[in-house]
């Protein structure tokens, strides 16, 4: 609904009363858009004289765009508004320890451009000065298009500072306490926003992919290591010292195996795939029987998927390595479920997929160990946008905060988030 304030109002007031109006008019075009002069009247409960003021000016800014017309009510048909998603574009870049990808999208953030994929084996500053190289370049190319840039969001593996853009530790880059926000923002004169890989990954299926629905999720990866994004009451929760969602590390065997942390016991030596490939490979060069060997030259093949096609065939080492898996998998979640009480969990990465073997073990073993009315509420759900969630999650952040900023730097909530055209 619009905002009232109180009738003694001064100039600070009523330029805080305009600023107020002109965001909730903006978001209710991008949200519900294309979208009447007087069905945003209706949303916003603002005066039409006041929505067609604050159309005319967004229009001139080149925020907003007529989209035709719509349906006669009865008189002329309306002219339908929409948000100018062209009026600036993102850079998202991934950032693994194998693999960067950079790309760009317009303000809608729902499909990636111009996107570009470097393999590499670099590490500390040397993986820096590549993430600029490759910045670069898509930035000359825009550049050369004349396109706005709006901004570039950063998602990589470790301990990520996001309000500062420092990353505080990465074991797997090698970077400790590495400016990486203010590095590229000083190279490129354009506003940075780094985040770590798994919360980018459960913004990006919130707004864009399985998580659209709920306000209370967990959104974990399941591949080279374990973690977790927690977003409570529609936002991300980082902890005190932006460490929240370390599930990878959370012991369920006090007689495991001693993890690289320091802990015994860890979830992610028993569930990670380094660490289910090392059990099935061992088991292979032992000689016990198995339809992998028909299915790779050699072990270094032994792939996810080929693990999990071995499985639906039957095969026994398969089988017990995926259920194994699976049951740690489960004693983990029903930890979180228990713990957490969410509404869903989003389970991604490079073992996860809709046909996977893994899941039945995983549903199965959090019905046996976690409570029975959070448990019987929560609903466990494959990922829709695959590695793709990290670029969306970080063009995300930028829109929401370019909006922010721009919008509603004078008195509203920066914090809260942003809603998506579906």
């Amino acid at each position: 609904m619009g905002y009232k304030m109180n009738t003694k109002r001064g100039p600070a007031d009523l330029k805080l009363l305009q600023e107020m109006n002109r965001a909730q008019v903006l978001e209710t075009i991008r949200a519900y858009g294309p979208i009447a002069r007087v069905d945003i009247a209706r949303k916003t409960q603002l005066s039409p004289t006041t929505v067609a003021t604050l159309v005319n000016d967004l229009i001139a800014e080149g925020w907003v765009r007529s989209a035709g017309e719509g349906e006669s009510r009865g008189g002329r048909k309306p002219t339908l508004l929409e948000f100018n998603a062209k009026a600036g574009y993102i850079i998202a870049v991934d950032v693994t320890d194998t693999l960067l990808t950079v790309a760009r999208t317009d303000l809608n953030a729902r499909e990636l451009e111009e996107e570009r994929s470097v393999p590499h084996r670099f590490t500390g500053h040397a993986l820096a000065e590549l993430i600029g190289e490759t910045v670069g370049t898509i930035i000359d190319s825009m550049k050369a298009r004349k396109l706005n840039i709006a901004g570039i969001g950063i998602s990589t593996p470790g301990l990520v500072d996001a309000d500062t853009g420092i990353v505080r530790y990465s074991l797997k880059l090698n970077w400790m306490d590495l400016p990486l926000g203010s590095m590229l923002k000083k190279r490129f004169d354009l506003t940075v926003y780094v985040e770590n890989d798994t919360n980018a990954a459960a913004l990006g299926e919130k707004w864009f992919g399985a998580g659209r629905p709920f306000e209370n999720m967990v959104y974990v990866t399941v591949g080279s290591g374990v973690g977790a994004g927690l977003i409570l009451g529609g936002r991300i929760f980082r902890g005190i010292t932006g460490s929240a969602g370390e599930l990878g590390h959370m012991s369920i065997d006090k007689g495991g195996e001693r993890c690289e942390c320091g802990n015994i016991g860890c979830l992610e030596n028993l569930v990670a795939w380094p660490a289910i490939w090392a059990r099935v490979t061992k088991a292979m060069k032992r000689g016990v029987p198995t339809v992998i060997t028909e299915l790779v030259d050699n072990i270094d093949q032994v792939t996810p998927e080929i693990l999990n096609k071995a499985a639906w065939a039957s095969d026994q080492l398969a089988v017990n390595a995926l259920t194994e898996a699976g049951v740690s998998l489960g004693i983990g979640l029903a930890n979180l479920v228990n713990l957490l009480n969410p509404e869903a969990i989003i389970l991604g990465g490079e073992l996860i997929g809709k046909d996977s073997f893994i899941l039945q073990h995983v549903q199965k073993t959090m019905a046996t160990h976690g409570l029975r009315v959070p448990g019987a509420a929560v609903r466990l759900l494959p990922h829709q946008l695959g590695e793709k969630a990290r670029l969306y999650g970080v063009a995300g952040i930028v829109l929401h905060n370019l909006l922010a900023t721009r919008f509603w730097s004078s008195g509203l909530d920066t914090s809260a988030e942003p809603v998506f055209p579906q």
